[in-house]
């Protein structure tokens, strides 16, 4: 198989770690004080639930890129603030206001922090990528932060800027095969065949891929609706930067192919949109029987257009948009937990991070010495549509 293009993979770290416990105990707190400020229906209940997916987690530990989350002194507190008193005008907070935090300072706030990230990715670029594709699905701002960095480094006429935008979990993927054809245009159009060994500067056609997801900005401290409590106790922010090549270029891996498939009637079982005061997930519970009956069938045939099957597959890369999804997966491909262990691995130590989860997977494999180069990665995502989205890579050049 030809290689598409080639890519490495670096998770830029960010923010603040919170073990699980103590996050869960956060929003506790937070629910209790809301609780205070105002009736709240079936409070005691949902305390208790948070009680119970703490004891069930598979999740050890998230990052947040804010400190909110670290402590319980209220009066410091950067989203969930309590609200700023006109001149003249004193006495106890206004009820029910602090907790929900306006979308416009939830967009400031990813603003900042996606600048900062994008800024010390791009740091030490001696020069600018062909392109550079920002993914998000967590916030927004124009001029993007890749825009605004490219400003920065005198980028302006030399690269050019994509932003992906609300796909969600799966992004990674269709983002890396955009600059992955990106990079391949841009070797043809200069005369180099792609994947070449690397001995003209035309060879180094290149794009960067910048994913920042912040899925702490959209917590709702005073929920006691299940669905949003089992949300808020698995997503968390993560960022990552992909460097893509038309030649190997001492890469991570090489991408084979890419797919994306919709699976029928099933648009309304997973949206995700803006809301008054945050975005909203809606999930439903046959998510994982819809995985379960539907990806095998879509993978089985994208393997098939290589002569491969699932068992030729030695590393899957599954992104963990919570243990039912990676077993619902795992189940309909027959594969054992091993083959999918660094997909557990994230999930316990980050986190569904949307977007950038699978990247940081992939991270765990490239370093993981037991993963031969040469291996056979697939990996797969899931979001809104229902899309079900893969790729096929090989571990090494």
């Amino acid at each position: 198989m030809t290689p598409r293009a080639y890519l490495s993979v670096r998770p830029l770290p960010f923010g603040h770690t919170v073990a699980q416990e103590e996050g869960i105990g956060w929003m506790k707190a937070a629910l209790r004080r809301a609780a205070q400020s105002g009736a709240l229906p079936d409070v005691d209940r949902a305390i208790r639930f948070y009680d119970l997916l703490a004891r069930k987690s598979a999740v050890e530990t998230r990052v947040t890129a804010l400190d909110d989350y670290t402590h319980q002194d209220w009066d410091r507190m950067r989203l969930h603030a309590p609200p700023a008193l006109g001149d003249g005008q004193s006495g106890p907070e206004p009820p029910g206001v602090w907790h929900q935090a306006p979308l416009e300072r939830r967009m400031d706030l990813f603003a900042e922090t996606a600048e900062a990230v994008a800024r010390d990715a791009f740091a030490d670029d001696a020069g600018p990528p062909d392109a550079i594709v920002q993914v998000s699905c967590t916030g927004y701002d124009s001029p993007s932060a890749v825009q605004r960095v490219a400003v920065e480094h005198g980028w302006g006429e030399r690269t050019r800027i994509l932003s992906v935008g609300h796909m969600g979990c799966y992004a990674a993927l269709p983002a890396l095969a955009t600059a992955a054809d990106v990079v391949r245009a841009e070797s043809a159009r200069l005369g180099v065949t792609a994947g070449t060994p690397d001995d003209a500067p035309e060879a180094d056609a290149r794009a960067a891929v910048l994913l920042v997801e912040l899925c702490t900005l959209h917590h709702h401290p005073a929920t006691t609706d299940p669905e949003q409590i089992v949300q808020q106790c698995l997503f968390a922010d993560g960022a990552a930067r992909l460097d893509v090549t038309a030649g190997p270029d001492g890469s991570q891996f090489a991408l084979l192919d890419h797919i994306e498939a919709l699976v029928p009637d099933t648009l309304d079982e997973m949206t995700w949109r803006p809301a008054s005061v945050a975005f909203q997930m809606t999930l439903s519970r046959r998510v994982p029987d819809h995985i379960r009956e539907n990806v095998a069938g879509v993978l089985e045939r994208f393997l098939a257009r290589h002569g491969l099957a699932v068992a030729d597959v030695d590393v899957w890369a599954i992104h963990p948009g919570g243990p039912r999804v990676i077993e619902s997966t795992t189940e309909a491909l027959g594969v054992d937990d091993d083959r999918a262990r660094h997909s557990h691995a994230v999930l316990r130590d980050r986190g569904n991070m949307s977007s950038t989860t699978l990247p940081h997977i992939w991270d765990r494999i490239a370093r993981d010495e037991s993963v031969p180069d040469g291996a056979l990665v697939a990996s797969v995502a899931f979001g809104p549509g229902l899309t079900v989205a893969a790729n096929l890579m090989r571990k090494g050049e």
